[in-house]
């Protein structure tokens, strides 16, 4: 399914302007995103680019197995987002860049992120509602590093707006389609760069046209 906003509740940002830089025609099982080592500090890429093929095996494999579970037994906010920038790598959804910020952009991927805090007793729910979403075509889902919500990647079309007005678009139909506060759905994410730390969930969703067969 194709992302189109023209479906999108009335109420959130309309599309404007275009990039003629990107490609017509958008293919997912090309995107590519970099990886970053930890800690947080660090804003120089690893390695070669991943695709969601390769991020969604990092997530699903034993690779965070132990971090996580270290990460969840922390009760205080402030330590677990100190541990998460201390130990967590990470990578950027939206592109490949030459360090991590967003006047180094080397090429988008089409791609956005959007963080969903704090859902309490609603993760388990969205996280089947978002696979099926009707609108926004989801790519990789899963649950975040402390388990208490969802990353949750969708395509987005640059040749309709650029990144920041999708971005306010999504944040804005996820408020009103599935109930969610200003607060849960996390307003600091709507830069290109934006970090996306590097967690276990054995159950992590991705596309089943992105699975690759060996």
């Amino acid at each position: 399914m194709e992302s189109n906003l023209t479906h999108v509740p009335s109420g959130t940002l309309q599309p404007s302007g275009t990039d003629a830089t990107q490609p017509v025609v958008w293919d997912a099982a090309s995107v590519r995103m970099s990886f970053f080592t930890a800690p947080i500090t660090n804003k120089w890429p690893s390695g070669e680019p991943l695709s969601l093929f390769a991020v969604y095996c990092l997530i699903r494999q034993g690779r965070y197995m132990d971090v996580t579970r270290r990460l969840r037994l922390i009760a205080d906010h402030d330590e677990q987002r100190r541990f998460k920038g201390l130990y967590l790598d990470y990578f950027t959804p939206s592109g490949v860049f030459s360090y991590c910020n967003d006047q180094s952009l080397l090429r988008h991927s089409q791609v956005l992120c959007m963080d969903l805090d704090d859902l309490g007793g609603r993760v388990e729910e969205l996280f089947l509602l978002l696979q099926d979403d009707p609108y926004f075509d989801t790519l990789l889902l899963f649950r975040s590093p402390t388990g208490c919500g969802l990353k949750w990647l969708v395509h987005i079309d640059l040749a309709r707006c650029d990144h920041r007005t999708w971005f306010a678009a999504v944040r804005n139909y996820l408020m009103a389609a599935y109930h969610l506060t200003e607060r849960q759905v996390d307003p600091q994410c709507a830069n290109p760069s934006r970090a996306c730390y590097l967690c276990h969930d054995e159950e992590a969703y991705l596309k089943t046209e992105l699975i690759e067969i060996f």
